[in-house]
């Protein structure tokens, strides 16, 4: 799940480039030194193409760094929202506390998108470090105090940033969740919006969002002012850090104790180092807070135990051929394994695209199955865009699109409600035919009272029981 083989080399391509950096205020005290205060315009020429080097190198190293790192992200990302789908997903269902589809969108989508951005905190940490002990080497090299110093410093810098931070760590995890509830309740309500216009109960819906949309809004606002004041502290204790070491080398410098050069490469290093130092701890605080919410949210679904046991897990003992049931579905066949096992709900959601998208990967599979469930005669045929939630189709369309993406799938037991209420009687039968003849063989459940389901029928039951049975 790291991807250490893209972040390893990520994080020393990043600390070559953040180097590259640091060493251009060396070059540029030895340039001074070296050529300008001996008139040696060769030395200097020299010195120039180091520098432009040093530079090729830094943008090299942050280019291919920085682009391992974004793809290391990326494939982290995916994996763990596949991760979390698949364990959705799971034939045996999550158990324990229910969750809404909107929630489980949230964490499936937002909270591991939040996870594989910290990432980041495995690369850029490297750079950082690399960075403070670096100018630590240098400045021992031209001043033993103010060395030691620059690496005492670091440390204290990201301590202050981290004690800072708590503030912050509070108020993301709660803004984590105002957050999730907030985009679960959108779900939630453009799921369902149909039905309740029909309740006539938008306005009371309306308010409960509002409700929890500013509650989102208010703990965004905390968290935010939390990260403001975060930044603050660390960008002031930071300042305040180079602008004691560069007044310190000044004054080393006017006792004679450092040249030219070397007074200059001490005050680009206090430049460079700043960011480091502070990005450090900001990054350690602001960034591994929101993730550690986010990835307990993550956590309880991947450790949720299952809703059904092993032991009802198994596919009830039904009879081959296709069965007609007047009763409702139970809740023993609805509950079966899904990957052998393909419920059909009177109600389907259908997702944007074109209808062949809907129904199978496989094209030819696809207008198979468009054919059974007699969709052939769709408008624009069926490269035809259904629309958010199929709203460019007719009752009648979505409910033959969703039954041949049923028949498409082709499992060991396929179980339909009520799968033609929204169609004429002519094209009841020739789909009850149809579908007939191609399930020929397999087990085939349609909860329904529709008489051209009963005539096609291997047999008529009142109950799943007496199916069973």
């Amino acid at each position: 799940m790291s991807r250490w083989r893209w972040t390893v080399p990520s994080g020393l391509l990043m600390a070559v480039s953040f180097l590259s950096n640091g060493l251009s205020p060396v070059i540029i005290g030895q340039a001074i030194d070296d050529a300008v205060a001996t008139l040696d315009p060769r030395r200097l020429w020299m010195w120039i193409g180091v520098l432009a080097g040093t530079f090729l190198v830094g943008i090299v190293a942050s280019w291919f760094g920085r682009r391992l790192l974004n793809r290391s992200m990326l494939v982290i990302g995916h994996d763990l929202r596949m991760e979390v789908t698949d364990r959705i997903q799971h034939p045996r269902g999550v158990g324990g506390r229910r969750r809404t589809a909107g929630e489980l969108l949230s964490i499936a989508s937002s909270d591991t998108q939040r996870v594989a951005d910290a990432v980041f905190m495995t690369v850029f940490p490297v750079a950082e470090v690399a960075s403070i002990l670096y100018v630590g080497a240098v400045m021992l090299t031209i001043n033993v105090p103010l060395g030691i110093a620059v690496i005492v410093g670091g440390p204290v810098i990201v301590w202050v940033a981290l004690k800072a931070a708590g503030p912050l760590r509070r108020r993301s995890t709660k803004r984590q969740r105002a957050l999730a509830r907030a985009a679960a309740t959108a779900t939630d309500v453009v799921q369902g919006l149909r039905i309740l216009k029909g309740l006539g109960a938008v306005d009371i819906v309306r308010g409960r969002y509002r409700s929890v949309s500013d509650e989102a809004y208010e703990r965004t606002v905390d968290a935010n002012a939390a990260q403001a004041r975060l930044n603050v502290t660390t960008d002031t204790t930071g300042s305040l850090y180079v602008i004691v070491i560069a007044v310190t080398a000044a004054w080393l410098a006017l006792e004679g104790r450092l040249s030219i050069g070397e007074l200059i490469t001490i005050i680009g290093l206090t430049q460079f180092i700043i960011m480091p130092m502070t990005m450090l701890g900001k990054n350690i605080a602001s960034r591994w807070a929101a993730a550690q919410a986010s990835a307990t949210r993550i956590r309880e679904v991947l450790d949720a135990p299952y809703e059904l046991g092993p032991e009802r897990t198994h596919v009830p003992p039904l009879p081959l051929g296709l069965s007609v049931v007047t009763a409702p579905a139970p809740e023993q066949i609805i509950l079966a394994p899904r990957d052998r096992v393909i419920v059909a709900p009177h109600s389907a959601d259908l997702f944007e695209g074109s209808v062949l998208d809907n129904v199978h990967p496989d094209a030819d599979r696809a207008r198979a199955a468009l054919h059974t469930a007699a969709v052939e005669d769709l408008p624009g045929g069926p490269e035809r865009e259904v629309g958010e939630n199929g709203r460019n189709l007719s009752g009648g369309q979505r409910q033959r699109v969703a039954l041949a993406r049923a028949v498409a799938a082709d499992s060991d037991v396929l179980v339909l409600q009520d799968p033609t209420t929204a169609v004429d009687s002519v094209t009841e039968t020739r789909i009850s035919g149809r579908v007939a003849g191609i399930r020929e063989g397999r087990t085939t459940v349609v909860f329904t009272d529709a008489p051209a389901w009963k005539a096609v029928a291997d047999r008529v039951v009142a109950s799943a029981e007496e199916l069973i049975a």
